[in-house]
């Protein structure tokens, strides 16, 4: 039976719109049902464009030739739908933005994409330890909470071939967020203790007991080296990596934990490659996140993933911009 639970990471709790646009101004594609349709043309909101559907497809927002939605009042930063009739009217896409969804038989997960500037700027935001909570309201009000529905799949794999238990699976999720978030080391030194400690997990057979019991041997004696110079950025790097692993669909996309290890691998070098271009951290984690949430496929990552190595340090070192066909 499926938990009715929404869980959300701490650094995420506090998230609400500041109004920056950047989603209105993004040029995306913004889709209409047609119920969501009808509502938005009672409200009669003057030069606000409606595209017509046409062969099948959805009602759209009309653009404008800079790329903003119409409905987007680039003087205020308001949406003139939800200006005149509330969050609820907005359509599915605008209600579920910047929202990264799971549903699976433990119940829902909400990471947050930091594409969007209120959410990576909330990463540099205090210092308490980070951890799983109940989702507020504020996070759930988007409902229904679109996304990847797992609630009748298998559990993760552990590797080719060997299932997880959900019960399992949690902890491993939760152990390594802890892991990532250790204060005073680099993200890439908390990134590479979790790569070992992966490493020894997937090797687990039931001869060794219980796999839970085993996770929590494996990550109580993980002992870290003498850690480098941690940069000022790297607490909120190693936020952004644990909001990348919480909650993600690779878990269910891939062939083993090593291979949601190996994707937190692959935005960590995107972010390096990002931050080499542009120098400002905040801007590198949005810029990574606008590549490897809005302009791939997870299913696309995940298989990646699993190539051979050469292949996946090629794709890593470009920033992993692939489009999916």
């Amino acid at each position: 039976m499926t938990d009715a639970r929404v869980r959300c990471l701490s650094i995420h709790a506090a998230y609400e719109c500041r109004r920056t646009g950047v989603c209105c101004r993004s040029g995306w594609d913004i889709p209409f049902d047609a119920v969501e349709a009808s509502a938005v043309r009672a409200l009669r909101l003057h030069g606000r464009v409606l595209l017509e559907p046409q062969g099948g497809r959805p009602a759209f927002a009309a653009r404008g030739a800079d790329g903003a939605c119409t409905f987007f009042n680039g003087a205020t930063h308001a949406c003139a739908i939800h200006e005149k009739a509330g969050h609820e009217t907005l359509p599915l896409t605008c209600r579920m933005f910047p929202r990264l969804v799971l549903h699976d038989p433990r119940g829902t997960f909400v990471s947050l994409s930091h594409f969007c500037p209120t959410a990576a700027a909330m990463l540099f935001e205090g210092t308490a330890p980070v951890a799983i909570v109940d989702a507020p309201t504020r996070l759930t009000r988007a409902a229904p909470l679109d996304g990847l529905d797992a609630t009748d799949a298998w559990p993760p794999l552990l590797r080719d071939g060997v299932l997880t238990d959900l019960a399992s699976y949690a902890r491993w999720e939760a152990r390594s967020i802890d892991l990532l978030t250790t204060p005073g080391l680099t993200a890439r030194e908390s990134l590479a203790l979790l790569e070992d400690a992966t490493r020894a997990i997937v090797a687990w057979t039931p001869g060794d007991g219980a796999l839970i019991e085993t996770i929590e041997r494996t990550f109580a004696d993980v002992r870290p080296g003498s850690p480098s110079i941690a940069a000022a950025c790297d607490p909120a790097v190693q936020r952004w990596l644990a909001a990348r692993l919480f909650g993600t669909w690779i878990a269910y996309q891939g062939r083993g934990l090593e291979t949601i290890v190996r994707y937190l691998g692959m935005c960590l070098h995107a972010f390096e490659r990002e931050l080499e271009q542009c120098g400002d951290p905040l801007q590198a984690i949005r810029r990574s996140d606008y590549h490897l949430v809005h302009e791939s496929s997870s299913q696309r990552l995940a298989m990646m993933c699993d190539e051979p190595a050469p292949r996946l340090r090629r794709v890593a070192g470009s920033g992993a911009r692939e489009r999916t066909p």
